[in-house]
Parts: C-alpha cells; sequence; structure tokens
C-alpha cells in the first residue's frame, strides 16, 4: 500500500514538471491546427482565381453601427427663445393645479395651490440646477457638462412621463443621488397631479349621475312634463325595465381619446421622418412613437436635434396623457358592456327580489319605496349611503314627512353672516 502510494507520488511529480516546462501554446493553435503533409499551415484566406479581381469583402450578419451624432455644447438657439420655450413647457404642466378647478367651477383650495407652488418649485429648480450645478454624461457630448435649456426640458420630460431613454445620465455619484432623488420628488408631485385630473373625472361622472338622478326624481314625481318629441327622447325612463337596464354604452369618449392619439402620434412620425438631421425612416419614426408615447422608452431611437428635443419635450407629455386616456376609457367601455351583456331575465328576477325585499309584507309600493329601489337597481347610489339618507331625515324630527328648512340649516351650521 505504501509503495503504492509512493508510485503515484512519484507520477503527479512528473507530470507537473513536464507541464511547468512544456511552452503554452497559442491561441491560434487551440482553435485550429489545419497542417498540409509538408508541415505547412492551410491559408483561410477566400481562394482567388487569377484574373477574377480583388476577393470579396467578409460578410457579417450584423453591420457595426454607425457613431451617434455629437450634439452642441453650446444650443445655437437664442437664450430669449430658450427662456420662452421652458417657461411656456413649465406653464403648460404647473397651470394644471389651476386649470382644472377653473373647468369644475370650484374655488382653488389650499392643497391646489401647495401643489402648484410645489411644482413651480421642482420645475424651475431642475431648470437652474440641470444647466448650471450636476454634470451629466451622453453618447452625444465630446466632454462631460451640465445641460443646455433645450437639453433640460428634454430630460426632465422623460422624468415626469417616466420614459427615460437613458441617452442622457449624471456623470458624478452625487448628481445619481441627487437626480434619483429629484425623480422621487417629481412623481410624488406628478401623483398630486393626476389625482386632482382623477378627482375631476369623478366630479364629472357625479354630475352625471344627478342629472339622471333628477331626470328620474321628475319622472317620478310628475313634475317632468315633455313638450314635444327631442326632450321625450331624451328621458332617461318610459318604463320600470328601460328605467333597471342599463344604458347602452357609448364609444364616442374611447374614439375622441383615440382620435387625439393618433394626431399626436401622426405628428411625430411626420416630424422625425422629416426633419433634417433626424435620419429615421417612416418605420423607425412609427416605432420610436408607440415606444415613447407609450413610456416603454427603450431608446433604439431618440431626438437627434434640438429641433427634435424640443418637439419631443412637449410631445412626451400630450401624447402619454392621450395613450393614459384611451386607455382608462376602453377599461371602462369594457365594464359597461359587461354590465349591459349581463343584464337578462335573471337579472330581472333579481330587481322583482330586491324590490319585495324593499316592500316587506305588504303587496304596495310607495313612491318614496320605489325611488330607492329604482336608485340601487341603477348603481347610482349604495344601500349605505342610502339609509345615511334616511337617517339624517329622521335626525331632524320631521312631522308629517316633512321637515322645517330653518331645521336643515341649523344642522348645516349654515352662517349666513356676509362676508
Amino acid at each position: 500500500m505504501l509503495r503504492s502510494f509512493y508510485f503515484l507520488s512519484l507520477v503527479g511529480a512528473i507530470s507537473a514538471a513536464t507541464l511547468v516546462s512544456t511552452e503554452p501554446i497559442s491561441k491560434t493553435g487551440l482553435i485550429q491546427q489545419n497542417l498540409r503533409g509538408d508541415g505547412t499551415p492551410i491559408s483561410t484566406a477566400p481562394r482567388v482565381t487569377p484574373g477574377s479581381g480583388p476577393p470579396p469583402e467578409p460578410y457579417y450578419s450584423r453591420k457595426p453601427e454607425p457613431a451617434p451624432s455629437l450634439w452642441p455644447d453650446k444650443s445655437h438657439l437664442p437664450f430669449i427663445i430658450q427662456t420662452a420655450l421652458a417657461c411656456l413647457w413649465i406653464c403648460v404642466i404647473g397651470s394644471l393645479p389651476f386649470v382644472i378647478p377653473f373647468i369644475d367651477h370650484q374655488p382653488v383650495t389650499k392643497t391646489q395651490k401647495i401643489v402648484g407652488a410645489s411644482m413651480l418649485t421642482v420645475l424651475f429648480g431642475g431648470v437652474y440646477l440641470f444647466t448650471n450645478i450636476i454634470l451629466f454624461e451622453s453618447v452625444h457630448f465630446s466632454e462631460t457638462r451640465s445641460l443646455t435649456v433645450v437639453e433640460c426640458i428634454y430630460f426632465m420630460s422623460q422624468v415626469i412621463t417616466t420614459v427615460g431613454y437613458g441617452d442622457i445620465v449624471p456623470a458624478k455619484v452625487r448628481g445619481q443621488i441627487f437626480v434619483g432623488l429629484y425623480v422621487l420628488g417629481a412623481l410624488f408631485i406628478i401623483a398630486m397631479l393626476v389625482s386632482d385630473v382623477t378627482n375631476h373625472v369623478a366630479l364629472a361622472a357625479h354630475k352625471y349621475r344627478e342629472t339622471l338622478m333628477g331626470s328620474m326624481a321628475n319622472d317620478l314625481m310628475g313634475k317632468h312634463k315633455c313638450k314635444h318629441d327631442v326632450s321625450s327622447a331624451r328621458r332617461r325612463a318610459s318604463s320600470v325595465h328601460d328605467l333597471i337596464a342599463p344604458v347602452t354604452p357609448s364609444t364616442r369618449p374611447l374614439m375622441a381619446s383615440l382620435a387625439s392619439f393618433v394626431v399626436i402620434d401622426l405628428l411625430w412620425i411626420i416630424f422625425f421622418s422629416n426633419f433634417p438631421g433626424e435620419e429615421k425612416t417612416m418605420f423607425q419614426a412609427l416605432y420610436m412613437s408607440v415606444i415613447t408615447l407609450s413610456t416603454v422608452g427603450l431608446g433604439a431611437f431618440t431626438p437627434l436635434t434640438e429641433e427634435g428635443m424640443i418637439f419631443g419635450a412637449f410631445f412626451m407629455l400630450f401624447g402619454s396623457a392621450a395613450l393614459v386616456s384611451s386607455v382608462t376609457n376602453f377599461c371602462t367601455l369594457v365594464v359597461r358592456m359587461n354590465e349591459y351583456e349581463r343584464f337578462n331575465t335573471n337579472s330581472k328576477k333579481k330587481a322583482a327580489n330586491h324590490l319585495k325585499e324593499v316592500v316587506g309584507d305588504t303587496n304596495k309600493v310607495t313612491q318614496m319605496q320605489f325611488f330607492e329601489w329604482a336608485v340601487l337597481s341603477q348603481k347610482l347610489m349604495t344601500e349605505s349611503q342610502i339609509r345615511g339618507i334616511l337617517e339624517s331625515f329622521e335626525n331632524c324630527n320631521p312631522t308629517n314627512d316633512k321637515i322645517e328648512l330653518s331645521t336643515i340649516e341649523e344642522s348645516m351650521a349654515v352662517d349666513w353672516t356676509p362676508r
């Protein structure tokens, strides 16, 4: 056993010494050693017949990409024009907290003023910092530097819309940290803006519901008298079936939002496929528009000129908003279509059973019971909301199902003192 161990050790030592003393083999020798019989290597160059001209160039499946075009270190636009463009871009975003209440005929609240002031601070502060303090690098830059005003609004549009091409990035660690924090702050501000827009849509839907409920109440009370055929066609219900059946969903909101998106997309394609210096085909511009306006932002095709950056800075905002509106209207249409298609004989039976529950043991329906049942069947209000309204009515101590107006005003703590 011991002899075998010594023998194996001797063999291992000889093998190691042999490997150490051997010359390393070249990579070409490891890859291929094709030799003729006389020991000369076989040439891998293309065979050329005398008189046939130079050998053909080797074919590559993927051609090398051209070098990216360099942007000038300073904008060729006058400073006053750059400032006007930046202010216009900021006003497009910063004015929304004040425009939405104006559209809704509502006063501007303190919260909306704070949101608007914060948004303006973030936007103007970003323009100053990105153009004067923080250094950036890009494949289009000849050296690390701060951004021009045009490049700044182009970069900030990518941040706000979350497109993120990646063609402009902060160069230093502290700049990367600050830009990361700035992105978080900007997203919170934009989230509050989106909340205002959502509230605007909800308010419009609420007004539509109030219109339906008012029309239905007038029909039930017999106070709504149609004077001609047009007003009769506009009435919500002419029978109980029409009252509880879902309204046929309208495709007009979806078509309007899609038309807006298509117009913006076509303008994008026409601009980037025809503007001198952008060097994009129509199909590349189409691909770029879809990737950009959907906020995917793969970055294969990006603006190459200052005019392209200005165009992209504005149309990123408009196009992404139009696409979000289209997706929202599409989802709403699908939900309403499902409700419309699910209404059948079983739905009518369920509504009839629910009316029996509302009535109780009696076989007659009062006007208020019918109103409550109709509101619940149309899903204009929830049962808890109706119960809350009835409880508020009872808490005012009605006499013969009536309440003094002054009692309601006292309950609401209405102050009629002129201000």
